[in-house]
């Protein structure tokens, strides 16, 4: 069969894979599959034959659902076939098949889909881009395109779609408005777990589309983060058992580590994030509390004109130059230090114990060591940074609000400077660039 013919079977069964049984082992061909081989410059009209398949992996019906999970989790494949004692395909558990098996009064029904929700910017555009400019963004089953309107989102663009088009033999060649699927599902903030596992099921979506109170977008949390989360909270239960479930405590125990370090690390830059922030800025601010310790200072800071090296250089090409300050910032902390990504093209460094004078010194050699380097294609770049030190008496909101003004007041007063906000008065420009 041909990628077309397999892609308009898919369509007709509304499935998002097929297996193939060659002699006694069984292959998959999925939407990771098709979009592989079409990002190849692969044609739809080639068959099957033609391409390099993925073995299954299968597990006896008789196994018990951890196994089953971890063996997904470590393969990294999303399909594993069931097999009956003569080890004939019986069928097949995807992430899907787990999410529906949770019951969600097992889940603390308190949490809500906003603590979960991915701190990195989700793939957005407006309605007037070209699909096939964008086709890239689409690598994986829960990937999705997300079409924008001043932050609102008006449509989405899946690969289950991808599949439709190929299937129809449509053409990629128009703007995004004229594919999307609208309107959009989303989820509210303040949502439970409950309600958003509710939702996944029942309107057979793959990721939950979180909006804020104005209904701007906030982030996207998957089916398998989902999943992810709903079998760390087994873990309270689980260690009630003892015997012969110990071994299972253990291996969900390494699952909730592994979970919780994702959960703290941005995956592109492989600094903290914006929780690993918050998670710090507690803790030091219950150390000053609790002990009387010496103040911790912070530096927020943001890379000028990056849209401009984005829109000039490409979006791959700011991504390199992302990573490559982030091992700059990585390079230059003390141990003590924490690097964050705090979004986009701003990070932030925590400073424990030091005062605001010697956070401007180190700021301003920061400064200093990133306009000097030579990044990718001798792209010249800079950074504005704002500078606060912690008062005792305020709140932690109270202080990022203050840094983020004087990084504000960075780039307002031309961009390539150190702003320090003193707390004791008004804020000051203490650092002139060279």
């Amino acid at each position: 069969m041909t990628i077309r013919s397999v892609s308009q079977l898919i369509d007709q069964h509304n499935v998002s894979s097929v297996v193939l049984e060659i002699g006694d082992e069984y292959f998959v061909f999925s939407v990771e599959d098709l979009l592989r081989h079409l990002h190849a410059g692969g044609s739809s009209d080639a068959t099957l034959a033609e391409l390099t398949l993925r073995k299954m992996t299968c597990v006896f019906e008789n196994e018990r659902i951890l196994t089953a999970f971890e063996i997904l989790e470590n393969n990294g494949d999303r399909y594993l076939g069931v097999v009956d004692s003569a080890e004939s395909l019986v069928g097949i558990l995807t992430d899907t098949d787990i999410l529906s098996a949770v019951d969600p009064t097992v889940l603390v029904q308190k949490k809500t889909i906003g603590e979960l929700v991915t701190r990195i910017e989700p793939v957005t555009f407006t309605a007037d881009w070209i699909l096939d400019d964008v086709l890239n963004h689409l690598q994986k089953m829960e990937d999705s395109i997300i079409v924008v309107e001043a932050k609102i989102p008006i449509g989405i663009i899946t690969t289950k779609d991808i599949f439709k088009l190929i299937s129809a033999a449509d053409t990629t060649d128009r703007p995004l408005l004229e594919y999307m699927t609208s309107p959009v599902i989303t989820t509210q903030v303040s949502s439970t777990i409950q309600d958003a596992l509710a939702q996944l099921k029942t309107c057979h979506i793959k990721r939950s589309i979180v909006v804020n109170q104005e209904n701007q977008l906030v982030g996207v949390v998957t089916q398998s983060e989902l999943v992810g989360f709903a079998y760390g909270t087994w873990i309270d239960l689980i260690k009630h058992h003892a015997g012969e479930l110990k071994e299972l405590v253990a291996i969900l125990d390494a699952k909730a580590k592994g979970f919780e370090k994702s959960s703290l690390t941005d995956p592109l830059t492989g600094l903290g994030n914006r929780r690993m922030l918050d998670k710090r800025l507690a803790d030091e601010i219950g150390r000053m509390r609790r002990y009387d310790a010496p103040a911790f200072s912070l530096l927020l800071l943001d890379i000028d004109f990056f849209k401009h090296i984005n829109d000039t250089h490409g979006h791959l090409i700011g991504d390199e130059i992302l990573k490559a300050i982030s091992l700059k910032l990585m390079s230059v902390v003390r141990c003590s230090d924490d690097a964050i990504r705090w979004g986009g093209e701003e990070f932030a460094i925590l400073l424990p114990h030091t005062l605001l004078q010697d956070a401007v010194e180190f700021a301003n050699r920061l400064r200093t060591t990133i306009e000097d380097h030579s990044f990718v294609e001798q792209i010249q770049v800079t950074i504005s940074i704002g500078v606060g030190q912690f008062s005792i008496t305020e709140h932690e909101s109270q202080f990022l609000d203050r840094v983020d003004k004087a990084l504000y007041l960075a780039k307002h007063q031309g961009r390539n400077r150190v702003v320090a906000d003193t707390s004791s008065g008004p804020t000051q420009h203490l650092v002139m660039p060279i």
